[in-house]
């Protein structure tokens, strides 16, 4: 059964698996860096080549968009469907500040000035600004579309309108029958002028110089969506495709006749970009190389003459026409099983095929050989061919009648004939992987779980590596030599002194991870992760022959009249080997340099401080193909080379030391020698200057001879203030031993005895008890006070209240006393100094009172004024005055105690008790001027 295959380009599909924050893609633009930009139905993109970074901001009013341009400022345009304006500068997106949008027209750029549709008018803007400068009014009656070229702008109405960038308009009228066949326009430039087509039918035209020169297509269009002309060759981007019209022959051919293309755009590298609605954009490097689309996955590949041989997954091997791309099923199995081995053999025109058998196909007849899961099939001579299978490997011939110089080294071994094949195990209880025939020492070589065991005519012995068992996976003759690849994932070659050394690869690929091998002529293959790469064995030489995406795998090579031909999960690939593509080699870019993940400088010349140490350089690695993936390497202050990760996209440089920095940027690829350079000095924080060093160690010394003198100064201050604390201790006690003295002095003993003895005599027997237990109850009072430094104002008033009784007593009916105490007062818990009250009552009775003709009277008050104790003493006796002058009368050498040891006894306790207690008298005179009394107050900080 012959089938025709597909005809479309290899492409490799960039969408939301990629990063695309959606799969409908409207426009792609590329700028002058060499960046892709892509709008999306969710935003524009950038993307390097490898990672795709989306710009959106809350204030759009919808992210889809298209139309997307550069400026001359390298600032990245386009325009939502709504019709507002975006742009992206310095990594943001930015809205322009326009009038209401008609809908969605396209907007221009003409050198200086942005031009876009208002109302009746296009308003240009000053690109540097980007603010309204003038404004070319029309009157719009049927506005359908809009289009700008570098140097003029488009407006379809009843009219043409051609603006230039002056604003001067020129007007055209349309041929007869425009707007009929031109009703829905679609516009692009070409050298030949603008080109305009219907959406809806074949007609289009060329617009130039004033003319318009109608055409038709020579095939009938539906939908027409988009329009692009790379090579001034029209390509019409429709729901079912795309189809390129030849400018010169006006032939067409259609690409992608099941996709929804929405348009197709050509890079500076020559590369094609194809947005389509809903499956993300196609990147095409040339239409030169093609995907031949087949019914099942193919596994293997090896040409058969002037054929190409596939083995699918389907248990089926078919043959393909490299001239007409037909293909023709030459074996179908019925177990759907892999074919995972295909060996032809051009001498007896013979294929052998491993699927769940082994088996041979020759004159389209297909014989099963009882030799097992043969994995590797090779030609020793006329007659043998070796082979490696599961658990054993050897020998087989299809014509036992041939001769060989092996036939008396084989026939040592027991054989098996089925269907006239004869197979024999050289090698057994093992699991051959491969086999290789070297004929310069006649030696065939097998690959197994046991390691290499070489089998020549005179013995069979394992080869080591470094005395070392080594497992090889692959092996392939050239030259003189075998090639090997390992378990361990490295290439190796075995001489015919069955020598073997580690394969010397190109440094681009030399850390890079290999998944298999394949060798075909001269030419070694190596299969990594993201691409496959040719090595010419003789030269040396080598270079990339094909990204790998994430989206196709590659299993496969063959090598047919210069063209290679790929077997890979999406089909067959064909691709030309054009050794004199232009290469275009990736590009880096520094983004952003930080430091200490705030402050940002540039490349060169920056002078830091000493804690801004923590560099972080930003960079891009801009790959002009899809997935072609590039390590950096770096370099610090001509340091050796150092390898970042593939996938990293920062240098961070943390805790960097005081010094001048150089650092180095370059891509890790063949022929990038371009080296980015970032200068910048750590400055040596102050105190490291030399003389800062000498003025620090001298204050670092005076402080040292400060702290000792203020030390010794701290000691001798501790020890006055202890010195001072004992002479304040003595200096109190001693006040305290005259309070006491006070209360306790002869005169009062004398008096008080008097009147007891008065009591007495007068036979008042009940008086004299009472007075004599008062008497002694103050006594013990005053006694147990001298143990206490603070007493409670309950204790204070009973005491006062012993006093006053036993001083009434002489004073028979006219003395009178009260003592008040105010309700807000805790008199049991609030604390007042031990002996400061009795000393001053005692000095109104005996100065104040006792010399007062008539009513004697005695007020004590505790009462509260604002956060303070406040005790007043108030009498009604002849005043401090009178008093003073009736003592100097009768003793000239009289000193008050009040006035002098009371005094000092309060400044005693505030000094020792770092309290305020004060003491204020109030000497009371009638407006005469006539003496009513004293009042004495204190005011005592509260304490508990």
């Amino acid at each position: 059964m012959e089938l025709a295959l597909g005809q479309n380009p290899y492409y490799t599909t960039i969408d939301n698996t990629s990063g695309l924050p959606s799969n409908s893609i409207y426009d792609v633009f590329q700028d002058s860096k060499g960046f892709m930009w892509f709008a999306s139905g969710k935003g524009i993109c950038k993307y390097d080549g490898n990672i795709i970074k989306t710009y959106t901001a809350d204030f759009q009013t919808s992210k889809s968009g298209s139309c997307i341009q550069e400026d001359k400022y390298g600032r990245i345009w386009y325009e939502n469907f709504d019709g507002f304006l975006y742009y992206i500068q310095n990594e943001k997106i930015k809205a322009l500040a326009q009038n209401m949008p008609l809908g969605y027209f396209r907007y221009g750029i003409i050198n200086n000035y942005l031009l876009v549709l208002e109302t009746d008018a296009v308003q240009f803007y000053d690109l540097k600004t980007l603010k309204p400068t003038k404004k070319v009014s029309l009157k719009f009656s049927n506005l359908n579309f809009v289009f700008c070229t570098e140097d003029k702008l488009y407006v379809f109405d009843d009219k043409l309108y051609e603006i230039d960038e002056s604003g001067n308009t020129k007007s055209y009228f349309f041929p007869a029958n425009f707007k009929a066949e031109f009703n829905a326009p679609i516009v692009q430039n070409t050298r030949k002028g603008i080109v305009i087509i219907s959406k809806y039918t074949n007609n289009y035209c060329y617009f130039e110089n004033g003319k318009f020169i109608k055409r038709k297509f020579n095939f009938p269009t539906e939908f027409i969506q988009n329009l692009a002309t790379p090579n001034d060759n029209l390509w019409l981007c429709t729901t079912k495709g795309i189809i390129l019209v030849d400018s010169k022959t006006n032939q067409s051919t259609t690409y992608f006749s099941d996709k929804n293309i929405s348009f197709i755009y050509k890079d500076k590298q020559h590369n094609y970009w194809v947005s389509t609605i809903n499956e993300g954009v196609y990147f095409i490097e040339n239409f030169d190389t093609k995907i031949i689309e087949l019914p099942s996955k193919p596994i293997v590949i090896t040409k058969s003459g002037n054929d190409i041989l596939v083995g699918l997954e389907n248990d089926a091997v078919i043959k393909i026409d490299p001239k007409t791309y037909y293909c023709s099923g030459i074996y179908k199995g019925n177990l759907n099983h892999d074919v995972y081995q295909l060996f032809y053999d051009a001498n007896s025109n013979t294929t052998f095929l491993t699927s769940s058998h082994f088996k041979l196909i020759a004159n389209q007849k297909t014989k099963e050989l009882g030799v097992g899961a043969v994995k590797s099939v090779t030609r020793i001579d006329a007659k043998y061919f070796s082979y490696a299978a599961s658990n054993a490997s050897g020998v087989f011939t299809i014509d036992n009648g041939l001769k060989s110089d092996w036939n008396n080294v084989i026939k040592k071994y027991k054989s098996t004939v089925t269907e006239n094949v004869t197979h024999s195990n050289l090698v057994t209880n093992c699991n051959g992987k491969s086999t290789a025939y070297n004929p310069e020492n006649q030696t065939i070589y097998y690959a197994t779980n046991n390691g290499l065991i070489a089998f020549s005519k005179k013995k069979q012995n394992e080869i080591k590596y470094n005395k070392t068992t080594i497992y090889f996976t692959k092996l392939y003759y050239y030259n003189k030599a075998i090639y090997g690849f390992s378990s361990n994932e490295k290439i190796y070659s075995i001489s015919t002194r069955n020598e073997i050394k580690l394969y010397d690869l190109p440094k681009a690929i030399a850390n890079e991870k290999i998944d298999r091998i394949d060798l075909e002529n001269n030419s070694l293959f190596v299969f990594i992760n993201n691409a496959v790469y040719e090595i010419n064995i003789d030269t040396n030489a080598f270079k990339k022959i094909i990204t790998v995406t994430k989206d196709n795998e590659i299993t496969d090579i063959t090598l047919l009249d210069n063209q290679f031909y790929f077997a890979s999960s999406k089909g067959i690939i064909v691709k030309k080997n054009n050794s004199n593509k232009t290469i275009h080699l990736p590009k880096l870019f520094i983004n952003e340099i930080s430091v200490n993940d705030e402050k940002q400088i540039t490349k060169k010349d920056n002078i830091l401080k000493f804690d801004e140490n923590n560099i972080k350089i930003n960079f891009t690695v801009l790959s002009f193909v899809p997935n072609e993936k590039f390590s950096v390497l770096y370099s610090i202050n001509n340091s050796k080379w150092n390898v970042l990760d593939t996938d990293n996209r920062n240098l961070i440089l943390s805790s960097l030391s005081p010094n001048e920095y150089e650092i180095r940027l370059k891509i890790n690829a063949k022929n990038c020698s371009k080296i980015q350079y970032i200068n910048f000095i750590i400055k040596k924080p102050i105190w490291l200057n030399p003389f800062v060093l000498l003025f620090l160690s001298i204050i670092f010394f005076l402080l040292l001879y400060t702290l000792y003198k203020f030390q010794i100064s701290k000691i001798q201050k501790k020890n006055k203030l202890a010195l001072d604390k004992i002479n304040l201790e003595k200096n109190l006690n001693q006040s305290k031993l005259k309070a006491i003295k006070s209360q306790m002095n002869p005169h009062f003993f004398y008096n008080a005895l008097n009147t007891l003895q008065s009591y007495i005599l007068s036979n008042e027997k009940k008086q004299a008890i009472e007075y004599l237990s008062k008497f002694s109850n103050l006594t013990r009072t005053i006694l147990e006070m001298t143990e206490k430094e603070t007493i409670s104002i309950n204790e204070e008033i009973k005491t006062l209240k012993l006093y006053l009784d036993i001083e009434k007593a002489r004073f028979e009916d006219d003395f009178t006393y009260i003592i008040i105490l105010k309700s807000e007062i805790e008199a049991e818990n609030i604390k007042i100094p031990s002996m400061l009250l009795q000393p001053y009552v005692e000095n109104a009775i005996k100065h104040g009172l006792l010399h007062k003709q008539g009513k004697k009277e005695l007020k004590i008050t505790f009462e509260l004024n604002n956060d303070l104790l406040q005790i007043s003493i108030d009498d009604n006796g002849i005043g401090r005055q009178k008093s003073a002058e009736l003592n100097t009368i009768k003793n000239k050498n009289h000193n008050s105690f009040a006035t002098e040891a009371m005094q000092n006894r309060i400044n005693l306790l505030n000094q020792y008790t770092h309290k305020n207690i004060s003491i204020d008298f109030i000497d009371k005179t009638n407006p005469l001027e006539q003496a009513l009394g004293t009042t004495v107050i204190f005011k005592i900080p509260i304490s508990y």
